[in-house]
């Protein structure tokens, strides 16, 4: 039903979907900690079905906007036809912005893991207390991504064997 390239890019998506709702969730956590235990499940609820409805909502439309520009350039006779330019766009677009989504989203997933760990770390929070505090939080994310990504092929390395 499914060729093994698309299979691979549900995969993905699937997976950046799962990262992506997971972040939002610890965000979401993080603005209620300090409440009742009762508003954190309700608050972090509400943002858990919202953020995975809208981001496989999103991640739906991208993933088929090659199909609805094929249609629209097959909608018509005419060649170069508005619909045709239109959807010529929409399936040239569809790589550029695959790419840069996954781009924008290792930043943003370096971004918010870095930041759990300044704002929750007291040692972390007062280093380097003259740069931007976004550059410290990039700077940690990749830290901590590049050390659990070390950890990770390690463990696969020993069972490997």
């Amino acid at each position: 039903m499914f060729s093994a390239l698309e299979k691979e890019k549900i995969k993905s998506a699937i997976l950046t979907d799962f990262i992506l709702s997971v972040e939002i969730v610890i965000i979401a956590l993080g603005t209620v900690i300090k409440e009742p235990l009762t508003t954190q499940i309700i608050v972090v609820s509400v943002v858990a079905l919202l953020a995975t409805v809208g981001v496989y909502g999103i991640v739906a439309l991208i993933v088929r906007m090659d199909e609805f520009g094929v249609r629209l350039i097959n909608l018509n006779e005419e060649d170069n036809s508005i619909s045709d330019k239109i959807g010529r766009f929409f399936v040239n677009a569809l790589p550029v912005v695959i790419k840069s989504l996954s781009v924008i989203g290792t930043i943003a997933l370096l971004l918010v893991s870095g930041g759990i760990f300044v704002h929750n770390v007291p040692f972390l929070h007062h280093v380097l207390p003259n740069i931007p505090s976004i550059l410290v939080e990039f700077a940690i994310g990749l830290l901590v991504g590049f050390v659990v990504f070390l950890l990770i092929q390690g463990v696969k390395k020993m069972f490997k064997k």
